[in-house]
């Protein structure tokens, strides 16, 4: 076992190298070829049915092989269908093992999917069947993972930490050797690292949790190590900028300036905020990068291409691709500002990325937009916005109810990517990854974290689990 990401507690760890190991050989098979894509996918879809914790973790493998790097692997046509059947078979899975209770906790997830589908009826909505599908698969999708965290017990809850940051490790490791590859590594368009993802925008965001999470506990736990998660830190940082990610390095620093509004207002917790590493850190990086665009025209260079985009000369420019797309949404908005134009399609009703059918049900149908909030008002209108503020509030509560700093930042992080890159309803997609993190980021757990019962003595010492690497048992998603 590896401690290098855990900060924490000496005694655990998070990074598995057997799991290394497995995952590894695994996506080296896949080198193999198409057959092996629907080999795997099958196996994937049978572990599902042996357990909640199982058919969680066969999701997170799908996500990930789902978006591995075109140029290094070849996809089976059926693979693309039996990833539908896995998230269907892992949603069987699970609700048939849930109470009643646990399933309560979706009814706001319901009630914006029946708001959803209500204003899809009376909407002129030239793609009623895929706006239709999308939103069944999103339903679907996101009630199978707050039902299923809910389902776990706290051991697998703690495996399925393991698991994940093993996971993210492997991608990373294997993408750092493709940097000698250009064509490889930087695919899509020549200059934005990508390494074994299949985008840029692949790669990039999804660190962005483990940057928060490792960021937030330097920040706000105490007794936490310093050089090493820092150093880690500052290292998917810079993968981040390699990958013209903005939205990710935004996401960070947001997911951070949240957590930290919400432990001020929860006064108790807010003590453990350290103000002295935080400053200290953040004149370092000053000093750092102000220092390093000095000295080195490499650096200056790298950092002009990241603010600005390659193909931009001022800030202006480099907007251009978001506000556009903003100026965009918000037009046909007005057009239609109380039942919206059609939930995940374009208002214009065509796909420049084409619509993939299977018997004439659509399971591809690919959209770009950038910022959600315009995004959420051309697609659904005021009623609809209003809905999913509904659900979204309520689940950010959880979050916020179980208030662990490190996964708070995570869950924010996840949020906020949504911010450049709209996938909070891609669960067919890349959203899924995000998806399976903010779960178990609002995952309640009976154990208080050690780092909590340092600070409050009522809470006996006896009840801690993992060092404050779990989020804290609270009460369920309805309000």
């Amino acid at each position: 076992m590896s401690n290098w990401l855990n900060g924490c507690n000496k005694s655990q760890s998070l990074i598995s190298y057997k799991l290394l190991i497995s995952f590894t050989i695994l996506l080296v098979l896949l080198k193999t070829g198409p057959a092996a894509f629907t080999v795997v996918s099958i196996l994937l879809c049978l572990w599902a049915l042996t357990g909640i914790k199982q058919a969680i973790q066969a999701l997170s493998i799908a996500v990930v092989i789902k978006h591995l790097n075109p140029m290094l692997y070849s996809f089976s046509a059926e693979f693309g269908v039996i990833s539908w059947a896995l998230l269907l078979l892992a949603g069987m899975r699970i609700f048939l093992a849930a109470s009643l209770q646990q399933l309560k906790m979706i009814l706001p997830l319901l009630v914006f999917a029946l708001t959803v589908a209500l204003l899809t009826a009376a909407q002129a909505n030239n793609n009623p069947d895929i706006s239709a599908m999308k939103l069944f698969i999103f339903t679907y999708g996101a009630a199978t993972l707050i039902v299923g965290y809910e389902q776990l017990n706290d051991e697998d809850a703690e495996k399925l930490t393991g698991w994940f940051m093993t996971l993210i490790t492997t991608v990373i490791l294997l993408s750092l050797p493709t940097f000698a590859f250009p064509g490889i590594a930087y695919a899509v368009n020549g200059h934005a690292f990508q390494g074994i993802m299949s985008h840029p925008q692949a790669f990039g965001p999804m660190l962005a949790p483990i940057a928060s999470w490792l960021l937030a506990g330097l920040l706000f736990s105490k007794g936490s190590k310093l050089i090493k998660p820092l150093l880690i830190a500052i290292f998917l940082l810079a993968l981040m900028i390699r990958s013209e990610a903005r939205t990710s390095i935004v996401a960070v620093f947001l997911s951070l300036g949240t957590t930290f509004l919400v432990l001020f207002f929860k006064r108790k917790r807010f003590q453990t905020f350290r103000i002295s590493r935080t400053l200290g850190l953040s004149l370092a990086a000053v000093a750092v990068l102000g220092i390093g665009a000095a000295s080195s025209s490499a650096l200056r260079e790298h950092l002009h291409g990241f603010v600005f985009k390659h193909h931009s000369k001022n800030m202006e420019e480099a907007l251009s691709s978001r506000s556009s797309g903003v100026e965009s949404q918000w037009d046909y908005f007005l057009h239609e500002p109380v039942i919206g134009n059609g939930f995940g399609v374009y208002a214009w009703g065509g796909f420049p990325s084409g619509v993939v059918r299977v018997f004439g049900i659509p399971i591809s149908a690919p959209v770009e937009k950038g910022f959600l909030p315009t995004a959420i008002l051309e697609e659904i209108g005021l009623i609809g916005t209003l809905a999913f503020l509904f659900f979204l509030i309520t689940f950010v509560n959880q979050a916020v109810k179980n208030g662990n700093p490190r996964w708070l930042a995570v869950f924010f992080a996840c949020v906020f990517v949504n911010m450049g890159e709209m996938v909070f309803f891609s669960l067919g997609g890349i959203g899924l990854y995000y998806w399976l993190l903010m779960g178990l980021s609002t995952r309640s757990f009976k154990q208080a974290d050690q780092e909590e019962s340092k600070f409050h003595p009522a809470i006996p010492a006896s009840r801690t689990l993992n060092d404050g690497l779990l989020p804290v048992r609270q009460s369920s998603l309805v309000p």
